[in-house]
């Protein structure tokens, strides 16, 4: 169906990122696709950032794609692997950006639950799912026992 999967991945969000690892997983599986994965992480404002030192950003890039890669390898899919990214800045811009450059076909993502336990997209989600170049395939949290 898709032959490029973008999977927006948040690394702060550890249940969130094994549920979303699973299905891209089974959907690479079953269909064949390609994945890329991506973790935006946030832009700091100039005042901070000038007072680290200057390899700390790459530093932090490096870091967060060695963990994307880690996470796909944990689920069985780093053989399904086109590349990751790990970008600051604001989430949906560079998500949709990246899907753009690279012809993605669908953009898997979470959907975020409200304290009521109320199953319901994020501010980040529906802003991915608004100005994406492709379809986006919104993953629900598992309740548990499911």
């Amino acid at each position: 169906m898709y032959e490029r999967v973008l999977v927006a991945v948040d690394l702060d969000d550890t249940l969130g990122s094994r549920i979303l690892m699973r299905r891209a997983a089974e959907m690479a599986g079953e269909t064949g696709a390609r994945l890329t994965l991506v973790h935006v992480r946030p832009d700091l404002p100039h005042s901070y950032s000038r007072a680290l030192p200057d390899a700390w950003d790459l530093e932090q890039q490096e870091a967060a794609e060695r963990e994307l890669e880690g996470l796909a390898g944990s689920h069985g899919c780093g053989a399904s692997i086109d590349g990751v990214f790990a970008p600051a800045g604001g989430i949906a811009r560079e998500v949709n950006a990246i899907a753009v450059k690279l012809d993605i076909g669908a953009i898997l993502v979470g959907a975020h639950r409200m304290d009521l336990g109320r199953m319901v997209l994020g501010t980040q989600t529906t802003a991915i799912a608004r100005d994406a170049p492709c379809d986006v395939v919104v993953v629900r949290a598992e309740e548990p026992g499911d």
